[in-house]
Formats: structure tokens, C-alpha cells, sequence
């Protein structure tokens, strides 16, 4: 054997030879070496961002998902919520809520993006708003309000959640900047996707920190003013929400675990209408209108879904 027993002989390729393809567990090998680079840059990046956003103590105003990645989490997790619940098909009370809340998205400090704004069906006493500009509100909701003033609190509060960027910056802190790339690759939600999607929509529909909620308190009545209705709207669904809160003692514990208690919402709110100006205060409130586009034709969904239920 000239001297190789007991060795392999070394294949040195000729010219124009194609090498033999590396053997299954080489392979595997690499694809491993491949993950534990991603996870690792998955997590350099996590840190990176968690250094900037902390900088000086000081989140605010601050992303690094644009807003273009924003809006596509946004419209799957709006996919999802619609997939959840039944949304309102009454075009008499869609349109008049969407024609509110565009009204205040032009004058927000964010008008830039395309919002939604859209009624589920229920009985729960809520409002949520998710990245991109997607805003709900329960039926539930609009029948403890009385006046477009205290719609257009509702519907303000949610949109300076988005314009604050709530949203997307909590689920930067909780996953990091590489994770969250990589579970939307495409627009689309893998199976890591779809787990941050639903912890987005818990944390929206559950309230975000107290900290959060008084600032989207603040940016609610400013964008209020700016479009031309009454600031003390907000206030007013601060004392209805305050009454039903104290009424069902069994969700006013978990209310409280992330929301400001409303006394302190609401004094917060009257200190902040002493720096609007004072006619502010004559601003309409907007009782009929609401009533005749929202209430009445609420009450006839009702009314006729009694009916068809019984047949």
C-alpha cells in the first residue's frame, strides 16, 4: 500500500471535479452552527436596543420598528381580534364612529398613518388600540356613554396609545428587536409570531402601565380640543367608568393593577383643562348627535336581534 495502511488515502480534486456533497451529520452540524448564530445576533441585537431605549432613563418617543413593520404586526394582530369577535355590521353607527375618530387622528401628532376604526359586539365596558393605528370599542362601551364629547375621550385615549407607541414599545422590552424581526419575516406570522400577537392583544384590551395610561389620558384630551369638542368628555368617562368599576367590586382589583385609580385620572385631567384655553370649556358636547347616530340605532340592533333570537 506504499506506506498508507492503516490511512485514508486524501481525494485531491482534479480540475472540473465536483466534490463529494459532506456526509448527513456534517450538515446537521452546520445548521446548527447557522441557529446558534442567529440566536446570538437575536440576542446582541436585543441588547443594543435595550441600551438606547434606556439611555438617560428615558423611553419616550423612542422605537426602533418602523412604522411601516409597526402597521403590518398592527393588521395581524387586528386579523386575529376580528377572527376573536363580532364586529358591528350597523353602517349608520360605523360611520359616524369612524368619521369621530378620523376627525381626531388628523389633528394627533401622528396623523401620518391610515387608522381603523371598528365596533365589536359585547357587553364588555371597553376600548383597545393596536400598533398602526387599529382602534376598537365594545358596544358594551358606547351605551354607558351619553354624549360625542365622551366618544370622542374614548376614541382619543386609544389613538395616544398608538401615537405614543405603546404598543411597540412594550413588545420591544419583552421579546427584543431581533426576535421580533425575525417572527414577521414577510409581513407574516410564524408560530413565535403568533404567540407575540396574542400577548399584543392581552396587554391592549388589558390595559397597558399606569404611566402609559396617563399620558394616553393627556394626548386624549389635547387631540379633544384640537378637533373642536368639549375637553371635559374625557373627564366625564372617567366619573362613568369610576361608577362601574365600584359596582362590579369583583373586576375593580384587576382594574387597578394597571390602571391609575380614576380619582387620580381625573384630577390629573381637570389640572391639565386649566391649561387649555378657556373657551375651550364652551366647546359642544354633541348630545343629539350622538344619540340619533349612535344610542338609537344601538337600541334598534337590539331590539331586532331579540326578535330574530326568539324566532
Amino acid at each position: 500500500m506504499n506506506g498508507t495502511k492503516g490511512k485514508e488515502r486524501l481525494a485531491i480534486p482534479t480540475p472540473g471535479h465536483v466534490p463529494t456533497p459532506p456526509p448527513a451529520p456534517f450538515k446537521k452540524m452546520l445548521r446548527a452552527i447557522s441557529n446558534i448564530q442567529t440566536v446570538l445576533l437575536c440576542l446582541l441585537l436585543t441588547v443594543l436596543v435595550t441600551g438606547c431605549a434606556t439611555s438617560n432613563g428615558k423611553r419616550d418617543g423612542f422605537s426602533i420598528i418602523s412604522t411601516q413593520e409597526e402597521m403590518n404586526i398592527g393588521r395581524l394582530a387586528a386579523r386575529e381580534v376580528e377572527r376573536k369577535y363580532t364586529l358591528l355590521r350597523d353602517p349608520k353607527i360605523n360611520s359616524y364612529i369612524e368619521s369621530v375618530g378620523y376627525r381626531l387622528a388628523e389633528v394627533s401628532d401622528r396623523p401620518d398613518i391610515p387608522y381603523h376604526f371598528k365596533v365589536i359586539e359585547g357587553e364588555e365596558v371597553n376600548a383597545f388600540s393596536l400598533p398602526g393605528g387599529w382602534v376598537y370599542v365594545f358596544t358594551g362601551l358606547l351605551e354607558k356613554l351619553d354624549n360625542t364629547a365622551q366618544l370622542a375621550g374614548v376614541l382619543g385615549h386609544e389613538i395616544g396609545h398608538v401615537v405614543a407607541r405603546h404598543a411597540v414599545k412594550r413588545l420591544e422590552m419583552s421579546y427584543g428587536i431581533g426576535i421580533l424581526y425575525s417572527a414577521f419575516v414577510g409581513g407574516r406570522a410564524g408560530p413565535v409570531g403568533q404567540t407575540i400577537v396574542k400577548f399584543l392583544i392581552g396587554i391592549a384590551m388589558n390595559g397597558y402601565s399606569r404611566g402609559n395610561e396617563r399620558e394616553a389620558d393627556r394626548l386624549g384630551m389635547i387631540e379633544e380640543y384640537r378637533a373642536g369638542y368639549n375637553p371635559r368628555g374625557i373627564i366625564q368617562v372617567m366619573e362613568t367608568l369610576r361608577g362601574i368599576h365600584h359596582a362590579r367590586s369583583s373586576n375593580w382589583q384587576k382594574y387597578l393593577m394597571d390602571h391609575p385609580p380614576p380619582e387620580e385620572r381625573i384630577a390629573l385631567l381637570e389640572k391639565q383643562l386649566r391649561y387649555l384655553p378657556p373657551e375651550a370649556l364652551n366647546y359642544p358636547f354633541y348630545k343629539e348627535k350622538y344619540h340619533k347616530n349612535v344610542l338609537s340605532p344601538l337600541r334598534r340592533h337590539h331590539k331586532h336581534n331579540r326578535h330574530h333570537f326568539r324566532r
